[in-house]
């Protein structure tokens, strides 16, 4: 349908997994994509995939963390695109320590990385979105916010942070036309839950599990991120939508 034909994009976190199936999706929709990993290769890897499908895509290098970094792509994107209508946060790291034994350094990781990354990544975004009436910003964050599990206090902080910091943005930012809306993942096949999808017992017991009887996959997250980017969610602001296959209504 290219649904995006026209706007310039911004996705964090796209040199793999959920990140990357958003990126090419987009591309496929007619999105001009620039393409924002920490690692080089794996986004110029997606890039590549892009341009094999007829789209158009931008490899940018940094550490969501690192704010002179993200300035810098930034910049390269107003020098390339001259503009941007989506942004799209999904870089993220899961930090899993009981919490007696969490370390302060991997405490600040978890936060620097899926709280605060995208804090500097929404500010520094903000002055070529506010350019466009109905741009729109998509947060990822999991149903960790909501459905807790040991081990994951510092992950679980960082997510709920997120959505909360969703909604606040949603309502700070509609004067300029900005949507902000995110995304409640659950258990997604990507290498951060490849330790479980491995073992066939795990496997097959959390299939068991999932009401819709299967695992999700990083394109069920990425057509939720469309249906957000697009003008089919230009009344929806603050929305937080679970991408879970059921799973967090039976987890208590």
């Amino acid at each position: 349908m290219r649904r995006l034909q026209g706007k310039d994009a911004l996705v964090t976190g796209a040199g793999a997994g959920i990140g990357r199936s958003i990126a090419v999706l987009f591309a496929q929709e007619g999105a001009r994509v620039a393409v924002l990993d920490q690692d080089r290769a794996r986004a110029e890897d997606t890039c590549r995939a892009i341009v094999e499908g007829g789209g158009s895509a931008l490899a940018l290098v940094a550490d969501v963390s690192n704010g002179d970094a993200l300035a810098r792509a930034f910049e390269t994107v107003r020098d390339q695109f001259g503009a941007l209508h989506i942004l799209v946060n999904n870089a993220g790291t899961l930090v899993r320590r009981s919490f007696e034994r969490l370390r302060e350094e991997e405490w600040n990781k978890a936060l620097a990385t899926n709280l605060t990354g995208t804090v500097m990544c929404i500010q520094k975004a903000l002055p070529l979105l506010k350019q466009h009436r109905g741009s729109k910003v998509v947060n990822v964050a999991s149903v960790a916010a909501f459905r807790h599990r040991r081990k994951l206090s510092a992950y679980a902080a960082s997510k709920g942070g997120l959505a909360s910091l969703s909604q606040s943005l949603a309502v700070e930012l509609a004067p300029y036309a900005v949507h902000v809306n995110y995304i409640y993942p659950g258990f997604i096949r990507t290498s951060m839950t490849r330790r479980y999808v491995e073992r066939w017992l795990a496997r097959k017991t959390m299939e068991r599990r999932t009401p819709l009887g299967r695992l999700g996959e990083p394109e069920d997250v990425a057509r939720v991120a469309l249906f957000l980017a697009s003008a089919d969610a230009d009344f929806v602001t603050g929305a937080g939508i679970v991408v879970d296959g059921g799973l967090s209504l039976v987890l208590r």
